[in-house]
C-alpha cells in the first residue's frame, strides 16, 4: 500500500470517528435526564482557597477545616424509584482516616428538573437539566453554562454568592462562596477528578492534529529516502 493510500484510509477512519461522535452527542440530547456516572466513582474535593478573615467576618464562625484539607466519597450503588435516583455513598469527612470505613448514607436526586435542591450531583444532559431547573427555583438563583449561582445572606447579615459548577457527567467539580460586594473568594472546594469535556470542537481539533502529525512524519520519511 503506497503512502497516499495510507493517508486516505487514515482520514476515512478519523472522519468515521468524528461523525459517530456527532451522532452520539445528538442522540443523547433527545433522551430523558439520567445519571452520567457509574457505581465505583471516587470523588475527592480539596479546599484550594480559604480567606480566614472573610470567612470569620461573613460566616461568623471559625471553619473546622484548613487550606489543603480533603473530603472523599465513593458511589457504592445507584438505584431508582418512581420519583428519584438513589445514590448510596461511602463518605470520609475532613481529617478522617481513609484507611477505615467511611460513613454510609443516601442521596436522592429528583427525576424532574423542578425537584432540583442544591444537589452535589445533577442529571444529564447537564446544561439542559440546569436550564429547566432554574425556571422552578426562587429568584435568587441564576445559571451560566454548567454553573448554578445563588445569592444569599449569612447569619451575620452580609450578602454572599454561592456557585456550584458541574462537569458533563453531572458531578460537582467546583464549589465557591464569594463576598457579594467585593467578589472576594471566601472559600473554594475543587474536585481532584476533573475531565476535559469532549465537545465537537475538541474532537475536531484532536483529529486535525493527529492527521497533521501523520502527514509531517510521512514527508520526513520520504525526504530521508530521497537524500539517501
Amino acid at each position: 500500500m503506497n503512502q497516499k493510500l495510507k493517508i486516505i484510509c487514515i482520514i476515512g477512519i478519523l472522519n468515521f470517528v468524528i461523525f459517530s461522535s456527532c451522532f452520539s452527542l445528538i442522540g443523547k440530547a433527545d433522551t430523558d435526564h439520567e445519571i452520567g456516572f457509574t457505581e465505583g466513582t471516587e470523588l475527592i474535593w480539596e479546599i484550594t482557597e480559604l480567606d480566614l478573615e472573610s470567612y470569620r467576618r461573613i460566616i461568623g464562625i471559625d471553619p473546622n477545616y484548613e487550606l489543603g484539607d480533603q473530603i472523599r466519597m465513593i458511589i457504592r450503588e445507584i438505584g431508582t424509584s418512581t420519583e428519584a435516583w438513589i445514590l448510596s455513598v461511602e463518605f470520609w469527612d475532613y481529617k478522617t482516616d481513609w484507611g477505615l470505613s467511611g460513613e454510609t448514607f443516601n442521596f436522592y436526586i429528583g427525576n424532574d428538573p423542578e425537584d432540583y435542591a442544591d444537589y452535589l450531583f445533577c442529571l444529564t444532559p447537564v446544561e439542559d437539566y440546569l436550564e429547566q431547573a432554574i425556571t422552578f427555583l426562587p429568584s435568587e438563583y441564576y445559571r451560566t453554562g454548567l454553573s448554578i449561582f445563588k445569592q444569599g445572606k449569612s447569619d451575620t447579615g452580609i450578602d454572599y454568592v454561592w456557585e456550584k459548577e458541574f462537569d458533563p457527567r453531572g458531578l460537582l467539580v467546583v464549589e465557591t462562596y464569594y463576598d457579594d460586594e467585593s467578589d472576594q473568594i471566601i472559600i473554594r472546594w475543587e474536585g481532584q477528578f476533573r475531565i476535559i469535556p469532549l465537545g465537537l470542537t475538541f474532537i475536531g481539533f484532536t483529529m486535525f492534529a493527529i492527521i497533521a502529525i501523520i502527514v509531517i512524519s510521512i514527508k520526513k520519511k520520504n525526504l530521508r529516502i530521497k537524500i539517501i
